[in-house]
């Protein structure tokens, strides 16, 4: 099931990430290779970690629909990571890239989610 809004905010804040880490790459992330959000650990720290505030903050009360805002958090940032690398060019190990960036990206949502979902069922009463 889509969520439009909640796959498009992902596919906006993995764009954004991508900016603030091509704009502090030396001195924040501390790459040395091309700003890519896979190219260095803090890097790769940074984006997980705005996934996981996207679908911790997008926590549904019901486990099911917070594991399929989840998948869609996932998906679009996934779609955002897909376009972002053909546009910057896309390299030899693009096909490596883009299943390591997938899982990380997947994990993160996931993550977020349930935790999301577990603080809301702690702190809101239905």
């Amino acid at each position: 099931m889509i969520r439009l809004p909640i796959l498009l905010a992902s596919a906006v804040a993995f764009a954004a990430a991508q900016v603030v880490e091509a704009a502090f790459w030396t001195t924040w992330f501390r790459g040395v290779y091309a700003p890519w959000f896979l190219n260095a650990g803090r890097a790769v720290a940074f984006t997980a970690a705005c996934m996981f505030a996207l679908a911790a903050l997008g926590s549904a009360s019901s486990g099911r629909e917070a594991m399929i805002r989840a998948v869609n958090v996932a998906a679009g940032a996934a779609v955002a990571m897909v376009v972002t690398l053909f546009v910057v060019g896309p390299g030899t190990l693009f096909p490596i890239a883009l299943v390591i960036g997938a899982f990380v990206l997947s994990a993160a949502a996931g993550a977020g989610a349930w935790v999301g979902f577990r603080l809301r069922r702690m702190f809101v009463k239905p």
